[in-house]
């Protein structure tokens, strides 16, 4: 068998490219440590070998320019402005685009 290091490299090289499953990778788990401090038993992996629950996705900017990209994110020019159907103190919510009701 396999060590372990090169069982999660097959298993990488295996998500990347397809083709035949190895069947090396067929009984492989986790790897990850719980915080019993028992190994993880899970065997629903990413690419990186690791389940959702120790691989998966980001957990947030960790630097400091990161989090301030991050904080611009959603902040455009129209800060401060109403929106347009506010401004209309007559507008009862109806759009301009709506078909009117009841001829005319």
């Amino acid at each position: 068998m396999a060590t372990e290091e090169a069982q999660r490299m097959l298993w990488q090289r295996w998500s990347d490219y397809g083709g035949d499953f190895p069947p090396e990778c067929r009984d492989m788990t986790c790897g990850a440590r719980t915080r019993a401090g028992t190994p993880c038993k899970r065997r629903d992996l990413y690419r990186s070998g690791r389940c959702k629950l120790h691989g998966g996705l980001s957990t947030g900017p960790r630097t400091a320019k990161g989090k301030r990209r991050s904080a611009r994110n959603g902040k455009g020019t129209t800060k401060g402005k109403p929106h347009g159907r506010v401004q209309k103190p007559n507008d009862l919510g109806k759009s301009s685009r709506a078909p009117q009701r009841g001829g005319g």
